[in-house]
């Protein structure tokens, strides 16, 4: 199957679960033997691109001190400058709040929580903590942000569908009509 395929079902599945949900229907359940909460259900089980938005505290250490020869030391100091330079600015850009940790994760969505692992963890996003869902289901991308940790993108062929189900349960069923960015969903297949 060939990128644009898995895009075009994608696509269609997406707009299927739009339908089904604006229309009154309600997504169905699916098995998961990654262990939930009582009384949690899972609905979807699979992989996306995740990554997480954040900054860090990076050092970085100057080099100094040189003995010998006026010319020599002059010659050092001024390779020490360019040396400490760059590294700074290496620190800094490294420091700045940007997209990491990309990764391929393994994804459950339930009525509670997305469950990302990363290939390391299970990390757990209860959907009560998201303060904010954006998504551009045509790029394939969605967002979650949350009072209390750093925002979380999901992104690839199935984020489309994924959007609307997250939506589902963030926002409830009454609400999907009324989100701009699940609009070109409304539009039908491609």
């Amino acid at each position: 199957m060939t990128d644009w395929d898995e895009w075009t079902a994608a696509w269609r599945s997406a707009t299927h679960l739009y339908a089904h949900l604006t229309k009154g229907g309600a997504p169905q359940p699916l098995f998961t033997p990654v262990r939930l909460q009582p009384g949690e259900t899972s609905f979807c089980d699979l992989t996306v691109t995740y990554s997480r938005y954040y900054g860090m505290d990076v050092s970085y250490q100057q080099n100094s001190g040189f003995f010998g020869s006026p010319l020599f030391v002059a010659a050092g100091l001024a390779a020490n400058a360019v040396g400490n330079s760059v590294a700074r600015n290496r620190a800094e850009a490294m420091a700045a709040p940007q997209w990491r940790e990309h990764c391929a994760a393994r994804t459950v969505v339930t009525d509670r929580r997305t469950l990302c692992f990363t290939g390391q963890q299970w990390l757990a996003f209860d959907h009560d903590a998201v303060v904010e869902f954006t998504a551009d289901p045509p790029r394939g991308v969605c967002f979650l942000n949350f009072s209390a940790a750093e925002p979380l993108c999901l992104a690839g062929f199935s984020t489309p569908w994924l959007s609307v189900l997250l939506c589902y349960f963030l926002y409830g069923a009454d609400s999907l009509g009324r989100l701009p960015y699940l609009a070109p969903l409304a539009l039908g297949p491609v």
